[in-house]
């Protein structure tokens, strides 16, 4: 019988490790379910807010422009239940804290890029039907395009701000994860203003209406899109730190593990 001895430290992956795929496709399918209702709604609420205003006090601004925001808020939220749902199964399994990261990173990603390609379509159908009725293509949210039919920067920008800030929902919840309830909320100081300030880089513009309120000229496009990639790589990194020597326990609601 014969042993082997183990000389040297013994090193410990830093790194995000392979991508483990039962994960992504999971958190991918039911990221997929969750989103049909979410663009469901979004069409509903376009459609349903452009006719009632149209009957009533008239069209004013573009309504998608206005809907832009709440899809990415709801991946932010999805990207948060990853780690605060799936931690304690995955980790139990015998995987990584780190790959449960991964996955959900690649799941965001993923449907980032999709969101982004049904904001540019959404856009591209509501300017013919503006301009056939004579509408203004009025839109006060910002943005680093001019006009909706900047197809190349409306599918770019959207699919930054949209993967930056459900990063930042992985770097919440591994907050949660590392620190507790009580502590994890006093780390949104750290884990949750990175998705601020990309937020902030997107909207105080003077396009949006917020920033010619403030009388806020903004960052050039590209300056703004930089910013934004580089706080949403922030946002993942701050989840691969705080993930690591997370505990596997069941979060509890009244500020801690349980």
């Amino acid at each position: 019988m014969s042993t082997t001895t183990v000389t040297g430290p013994i090193r410990i992956a830093e790194g995000p490790g392979p991508l483990d795929r039962h994960a992504f496709r999971s958190a991918l399918r039911w990221l997929a379910f969750s989103s049909s209702w979410v663009w469901l709604g979004f069409v509903l609420f376009a459609v349903g807010i452009t006719r009632s205003n149209a009957s009533t006090a008239g069209v004013t601004e573009s309504v998608v422009g206005s809907l832009s925001i709440t899809p990415r808020n709801f991946l932010f939220a999805f990207a948060i239940t990853i780690l605060a749902v799936w931690f304690v199964p995955h980790v139990a399994s015998g995987r990584t804290r780190r790959s449960l990261v991964t996955a959900g990173a690649a799941a965001v990603t993923v449907a980032a890029l999709a969101y982004a390609v049904l904001l540019t379509v959404a856009f591209q159908v509501e300017r013919p039907v503006y301009e056939a009725n004579g509408w203004p293509l009025v839109i006060r949210t910002g943005h680093v395009f001019d006009s909706s039919d900047q197809v190349g920067l409306v599918l770019l920008e959207s699919f930054v701000i949209a993967a930056a800030v459900g990063f930042a929902g992985l770097a919440v919840a591994a907050g949660y994860r590392r620190f507790g309830g009580v502590r994890g909320t006093v780390a949104l100081l750290l884990t949750a203003t990175p998705m601020l300030a990309a937020t902030a880089a997107l909207e105080l513009r003077a396009s949006s209406g917020l920033g010619e309120v403030l009388g806020v000229v903004g960052l050039s496009a590209p300056v703004t899109l930089a910013v934004i990639a580089a706080l949403g790589a922030l946002s993942l990194v701050t989840a691969y730190r705080l993930v690591h020597g997370a505990p596997a326990t069941v979060l509890s609601a009244a500020g801690g593990d349980a």
